[in-house]
Order: structure tokens, then C-alpha cells, then sequence
């Protein structure tokens, strides 16, 4: 028989999220869902985010099962936090939010009901609803996401993935934790910044299959931080996406694609991201020959 109340794992992923990890807090404890484990983790915060959230925990822990609050002595990236935050969890399914966005009341039972019904179900993703700031940067962001991805086969999700660029709602992700484990997928750590992109292409090249629930379950808050996908990328963004570029996408798209522009574009990140000599002279010759070519 399957549990229609399993318990559920709430992650919230915190690095300097004072003004906003209460609103985030306050959402999962609205949930209409009743069986919830809270985890925060935090990622050496220069606020007081932990004080926050140490004094809303003590306050609300009767909402929950049972709540932990782990913090580290030096910061990691988000992608570190990520996985201390999951292996800390126990619930059945674990949904990962981060400090600053929102749940809707309804986001995990719509979740649960729809993995009650698809007892198959490894991964499933919703819809998001950008705020915060201007509404038209909350049209931008928004626009990124591609809900048309779900209805692709694997393969052309790979190549969406790969080769396109990423358009998966990562706020709405919410998975079956043991499922999860025995594939052994993680965050990988070697991407500090960009924890959801190398994940979900490992996760497909496991054979898992995305599910979709036509919701809006969670509220995305837009920030200077969610620029990152605009002409405002920090160094610490950018070095990440060529990081992923090195060690994922570089393969398929040489393999799948354009063999010379996934040529350039490793030269370009190996420059990037080794800040060696040796990669800016490679990748300098690289485009005098090509150059030479084309003339």
C-alpha cells in the first residue's frame, strides 16, 4: 500500500539570506501538507542568517517532525551547502529551497498527490512565478523556463541540456530520496556556483526520467544575485559555467554537435578557468589559425 503521508524532507539553502529566510521559513510552515522534517543549511554567512534561523526553529519546531540546522566555518559554494543539506535529510521525498524563495501552500501536497498517483516517480518538477524587483526582469527570468523540455525524449533532453543551454525550474524540483541514492547522483563539488546543471545531465545519463506536474508550486524570487544568467555574471558564475563546460558539455557537444565550436569553447574555458599562461597563448593561436582559414 502506499503512504499517502509520507514524510517529506524541506532543504532551505542558505548563504547571507537574512532579509529573506524568514519569508522562505514561514512558507513551508504554512504548507496544508502535515508530515515535514525542516532542514537548514548554511554556508558560513557574514550576516546573521543562523541567528534567524536558530530563534524561528526554536519558536516553530513543534511544526515539524524534526528540524535540524547544520553551519560550516568556512563557505563552499552552493553546491557543497546543497549536499550537506540532502544527506542530512530522512524523509521519504525531499523538496531544496533556497533561502530566499517561496513555497505556495499548496507545493507539497500537489507534490505528494502526484507521486501517490505515479508510484514510479523518481524526480518531479513544476512550475515557478518569478517577484522581486521589476516585473519586467520577473518576465525575463520567467521566460527561461522551458516547460516543453518535459514532454521531450531523453535524448533530446540531453541535447537540450548539453548543447542548448539549461531551462529546467530548479526551485520546484522535488525527488524520492532513497531512489535518488541508489543512482548516487549528487551535486557535483567541483562546480561550486551551478549546482542544478551537471545534476540533472547526470541524472538523465542514469536513464531517470523527469516527471511534470502543469502547477505553479513555488515563487522565485529575482534578485542582483538571479542575474546571473544575464550580462551581469559574477566571476564566480561565469568560472562555474565554463567549469561545467569542461567537464560535461564539452564531450557531447564535440560527440553530438559542432566539433569546432566545442573546440573553441573548451580552449575558452580551460583559459578561463586555469588562469594559466599556457591555455590564454593555446586558445590566442587556436583563433589566428582559424582566423587563417577563413581567408
Amino acid at each position: 500500500m502506499i503512504n499517502i503521508t509520507p514524510l517529506v524532507s524541506v532543504a532551505v539553502i542558505t548563504y547571507n539570506s537574512s532579509k529573506t529566510v524568514v519569508e522562505t521559513l514561514d512558507s513551508i510552515c504554512n504548507q496544508i501538507y502535515p508530515n515535514l522534517e525542516l532542514i537548514v543549511s548554511d554556508d558560513c554567512s557574514t550576516d546573521n542568517t543562523v541567528d534567524i534561523c536558530r530563534d524561528w526553529i526554536e519558536t516553530h519546531k513543534n511544526r515539524f517532525v524534526r528540524t535540524d540546522l547544520l553551519t560550516i566555518e568556512k563557505n563552499t559554494g552552493v553546491s557543497a551547502n546543497c549536499n550537506r543539506a540532502e544527506a542530512a535529510c530522512r524523509g521519504d521525498w525531499v523538496k531544496v529551497i533556497a533561502g530566499d524563495d517561496l513555497l505556495l501552500p499548496n507545493c507539497i501536497q500537489d507534490c505528494v498527490n502526484y507521486v501517490s498517483e505515479h508510484p514510479d516517480t523518481i524526480y518531479l518538477f513544476g512550475k515557478c512565478e518569478s517577484f522581486g524587483l521589476s516585473s519586467e526582469l520577473c518576465k525575463k527570468i520567467d521566460k527561461r523556463f522551458d516547460y516543453t523540455f518535459f514532454s521531450l525524449s531523453l535524448k533530446e533532453q540531453l541535447y537540450r541540456l548539453n548543447v542548448v543551454g539549461n531551462c529546467i525550474p530548479a526551485a520546484t524540483a522535488f525527488y524520492h530520496r532513497e531512489r535518488v541514492l541508489d543512482i548516487g547522483v549528487t551535486n557535483d563539488e567541483r562546480i561550486p556556483l551551478l549546482e542544478d546543471w551537471p545534476k540533472w545531465i547526470n541524472l538523465l545519463n542514469a536513464g531517470v526520467r523527469f516527471e511534470f506536474i502543469d502547477k505553479v508550486i513555488i515563487k522565485y524570487r529575482v534578485c542582483e544575485q538571479s542575474l546571473s544568467t544575464s550580462s551581469k555574471k559574477s566571476a564566480g558564475i561565469i568560472r562555474s559555467e565554463q567549469l561545467l563546460y569542461k567537464y560535461y558539455r564539452f564531450k557531447y557537444e564535440y560527440e553530438h554537435a559542432n566539433k569546432k565550436v566545442a573546440i573553441e569553447k573548451y580552449l575558452r574555458a580551460q583559459k578561463i578557468v586555469s588562469q594559466n599562461v599556457f591555455w590564454v597563448i593555446v586558445f590566442k593561436l587556436y583563433k589566428i589559425v582559424i582566423m587563417h582559414k577563413l581567408h
